[in-house]
């Protein structure tokens, strides 16, 4: 599994700490991502009224909210429930010229002067009972949708993919090609635990009654955190969740496998990434991603990294072995050592070992003042 990042400050952070961040569902560039439109299956009657009465903040009658969803009220009795809540429920001051009603009084006066038929009193109440009801269903959805968003916005979602080599995830997520993509064994916690995001054409439908069974509540919002549009499925997606929003959780150095740059990363950010990475685990993998000849596309090409200790220890070892009087040129050195290094970076650690008393610079001359080298040491 692969986690492409831009190169900054937070994720320098992240490498060296060995963690990874779990970022709020609100801060997704996808806004139909988490908090797309719900749409309610399952949801039973009953529940549907228990949670109106409990989130809405006012001592409605369930057994009269249920018998206007099931059209099974007397008319006195839905004539006591708007006399006390229909200023609640209806706007009355609406301008949008929708409004049935003048006020209250004109709505319960008109309610007032229907006959109740026994056969049918739903029919004859039509836009009243109709409008009630919809009224009521609008306000549970919207309470549902802000517990939705509450609950959800708590959790704390790490995103990665399947694939290290798709151009527009190397574009979007990092930096243009400039920044890097790691990889992690999804064999070991927390990467083992990672929900596969599924792709729709269509919202999928969501059972709220088992939002609300807080012994599948979180089980369930990860799965419905695993819902995208089918627009996103290039990305692959995995997901890995944690209870709690903006926070970072440590990983074992060990589950990083391998890093990949992009083809436009900087010489100096791979070097600082590289000399990170190998301090906390000297077995991951180093590859640069290269365009393909005949397709649009990139593959790894794995290179090695040395340290600059490491480099620099080979450079003495071979400064004793090749020059009988430990005094060379630049030049004379660049031209005998085989590891790919510029004359820039050459003299950088040359510069440094005599900082370190370990050369003398004369004239444009090296002067090796150590002189028993061998592989087991290194510059101190």
């Amino acid at each position: 599994m692969f986690k492409y990042s831009p190169i900054n400050s937070y994720s320098l952070r992240n490498l060296q700490k060995n963690q990874i961040f779990f970022n709020n569902p609100l801060n997704f560039n996808d806004p139909f991502d988490t908090f797309h439109p719900a749409k309610i299956k399952g949801l039973s009657d009953q529940k549907f009224v228990d949670l109106y009465c409990d989130y809405s903040k006012r001592e409605f009658d369930k057994k009269a909210l249920l018998g206007i969803i099931n059209k099974n009220i007397s008319k006195q009795d839905f004539y006591n429930f708007c006399e006390e809540h229909i200023d609640y429920i209806f706007d009355f001051n609406d301008e949008s010229g929708n409004q049935i009603f003048k006020n209250k009084s004109d709505f319960l006066e008109q309610l007032n002067n229907i006959e109740e038929l026994n056969s049918n009193f739903v029919e004859n109440i039509g836009s009243f009972f109709s409008a009630i009801k919809l009224k009521i269903q609008e306000s549970i959805l919207q309470t549902l949708q802000n517990i939705r968003q509450e609950s959800f916005s708590k959790i704390g979602v790490c995103c990665f993919s399947k694939n290290n080599s798709n151009l527009l995830m190397w574009s979007h997520y990092a930096d243009n090609h400039q920044g890097f993509c790691l990889e992690f064994d999804s064999n070991i916690k927390p990467f083992s635990k990672t929900f596969e995001v599924t792709y729709e054409s269509e919202i999928p439908d969501i059972n709220l009654d088992l939002l609300y069974n807080e012994k599948d509540e979180l089980d369930f919002i990860e799965k419905l955190l695993s819902f995208k549009s089918i627009d996103w499925k290039y990305e692959e997606e995995l997901r890995i969740f944690h209870k709690e929003s903006n926070k970072s959780y440590f990983y074992p150095a060990h589950s990083l496998k391998a890093i990949y740059f992009g083809i436009r990363a900087n010489q100096s950010d791979i070097e600082i990434i590289c000399s990170i990475i190998k301090s906390q685990n000297p077995s991951v993998k180093f590859y640069r991603m290269k365009k393909q000849e005949v397709t649009f596309g990139v593959i790894p090409e794995e290179f090695f990294y040395s340290t600059a200790m490491e480099v620099q220890s080979s450079l003495l070892l071979i400064i004793s072995e090749i020059f009988k009087d430990n005094e060379f040129t630049v030049n004379q050195l660049l031209n005998r050592i085989t590891n790919n290094i510029t004359e820039n970076q050459l003299i950088a650690h040359l510069e440094d070992l005599s900082t370190k008393n370990m050369l003398n610079k004369n004239d444009g001359k090296y002067l090796l003042k150590v002189k028993n080298i061998n592989r087991n040491k290194t510059p101190q």
